[in-house]
């Protein structure tokens, strides 16, 4: 099987997904209120996640910098932050 043909498959299966959806929505079996409010709660919770991980990234990354006394390109950046936590000492 080609790639070409996998992903046909795999579009036709995403879009019989989604008229089963549409159809169990349409149905009146879930509260369209209650699953658009559990959507929204749900894109809040990934935000905050996303957010919450990217500054712990950020976080982590500057740590290990911290590490060296000159690196290439942020060495600048680098020895600002050092000055600003020896200031807050």
């Amino acid at each position: 099987m080609t790639m070409v043909q996998s992903k046909k498959i795999q579009e036709d299966e995403q879009l019989e997904l989604g008229k089963k959806l549409q159809a169990f929505y349409e149905s009146g079996y879930v509260d369209r209120k209650q699953a658009i409010l559990f959507s929204f709660y749900k894109g809040i919770a990934a935000g905050f996640g996303a957010f919450l991980g990217g500054t712990i990234l950020i976080a982590l990354l500057l740590w290990l910098l911290s590490f060296f006394n000159q690196v290439p390109l942020v060495n600048h950046f680098v020895h600002t932050l050092s000055q600003a936590t020896k200031t807050t000492k």
